[in-house]
């Protein structure tokens, strides 16, 4: 879909993918101002604190079972149409906040939603499709750099939304109470439309079996390709599983363990995540140079052994200012290498079955991560505020080593038939 000579356009990003990023920027900044204000509205019309939790819960828990489904069928019958219902249900979304806050009207449109999660310009659980169309429209020798930047946009738009999310304190004097983020959501539904805008501008090729790094061309071969294909993304799930544990014993919960460890204030916890969202920003601009002058794999291994260092350092701090810095770094790190992370996802398989690679990918992520708290949640209830981080970083040490183990193979695949994705 790329072009048949990808060296020649070699660093030049298609015009389809190029909006694809611009729709992935702007629904990240509504993302972020709801990462920061939603709980705090849903705290303002007397929600209690378990049923906050419930709702942020069943978004995640509609993400992680509705993505694989969506992952297949996006193969069968074009992405392009899931990505726009993504996002008209999302602006049908905002105008419930807009227009009421009644109690159930609200859990069914967040749940829906997704409202409240740092998704990071993603359009759970739409995210499979969208991550398979990119793919379409990207070489694979490229799709490291690309994605990456990807990322960064995301992040950016994460970062902006954090700030703009401030905003809430210009208008007060206008609105009372819980009606001063509700207009929140009226830009989120002004943004909806505006990503469903241009995603109508995107044609869509049809989906039909290419050349892959193997050609098929009888039963038995396209048996022992199915069979590659199916190997690799199982063994990316399997050691994506060590990395969702890792993240969900560490990162749904740190904005509490600042608080039970340093007493700071939700305003100083917000700052932190805003600066964090930027600079996982810059760190996704550097891991795409990285990717296109040392390699996906290997730039990945090493900024993620870097990061597991840091993680092990976190409890060990007594001052706030000096472990949020640390944070930060360590995110930006971590959270950086996602881009890089899902362009070797969409690059296992051929276009096909993109969809259901990806699908396989954030599942075997979002499913642990999901499962993460509860420990985290025992252990500092047992006065552990470290043992969560001791364990997470051992966890991803392991996760860094088999990922360049078991991949260094598929890199020098990708490089070798980078005129074939």
């Amino acid at each position: 879909m790329y072009g048949k000579n990808d060296e020649e356009g070699a660093g030049q990003i298609h015009p389809a993918a190029k909006k694809l990023m611009l729709v992935n920027a702007i629904r990240s900044i509504g993302q972020g101002m709801l990462v920061v204000d939603l709980s705090l509205y849903l705290a303002a019309l007397s929600w209690s604190t378990a049923a906050i939790g419930s709702v942020l819960a069943a978004g995640g828990l509609l993400g992680v079972g509705l993505g694989p489904v969506i992952g297949i069928y996006s193969d069968r019958l074009g992405r392009k149409p899931f990505i726009l219902f993504s996002e008209l249900l999302t602006a049908g979304c905002a105008m419930i906040g807009i227009l009421s806050t009644n109690t159930i009207l609200l859990f069914i449109a967040i749940t829906l939603s997704g409202f409240g999660k740092a998704d990071a310009g993603s359009p759970s659980p739409c995210a499979p499709a969208e991550q398979a169309w990119l793919a379409a429209f990207i070489p694979k020798i490229e799709r490291g750099k690309v994605y990456s930047l990807n990322n960064a946009l995301s992040f950016f738009g994460m970062a902006a939304g954090a700030v703009l999310a401030g905003i809430t304190a210009v208008w007060n004097h206008n609105f009372s109470g819980d009606s001063s983020y509700r207009p929140i959501f009226f830009f989120i539904f002004v943004l909806s439309f505006v990503t469903a805008s241009i995603i109508l501008t995107i044609q869509e090729g049809k989906i039909e079996k290419q050349p892959g790094y193997i050609k098929a061309e009888s039963g038995n071969q396209e048996k022992r390709i199915l069979r590659e294909e199916n190997s690799a993304v199982l063994k990316l799930a399997a050691i994506n599983i060590l990395n969702g544990i890792a993240i969900g014993l560490t990162g749904p919960m740190m904005s509490y363990w600042f608080s039970a460890k340093f007493g700071v204030s939700s305003i100083q916890i917000g700052g932190t995540l805003a600066v964090t969202f930027f600079a996982t920003g810059v760190t996704s601009v550097i891991q795409a140079r990285l990717s296109n002058k040392h390699g996906t794999i290997r730039s990945i291994v090493l900024v993620r052994f870097i990061a597991s260092l840091l993680l092990i350092l976190m409890p060990l701090l007594s001052s706030y200012a000096l472990v949020s810095v640390l944070y930060i770094i360590r995110t930006a790190l971590n959270r950086g290498t996602q881009g890089a992370q899902q362009a070797l996802s969409v690059s296992l398989t051929r276009d096909m079955r993109r969809g259901f690679a990806s699908s396989i990918n954030i599942f075997s992520i979002r499913l642990p991560i999901s499962i993460g708290p509860y420990f985290t949640g025992y252990l500092i209830g047992l006065g552990s505020l470290a043992l969560p981080f001791y364990i997470a970083s051992g966890l991803q040490f392991s996760f860094a080593y088999l990922y360049g183990k078991v991949f260094s193979s598929y890199e020098i695949r990708m490089k070798s038939h980078s005129s074939s994705g």
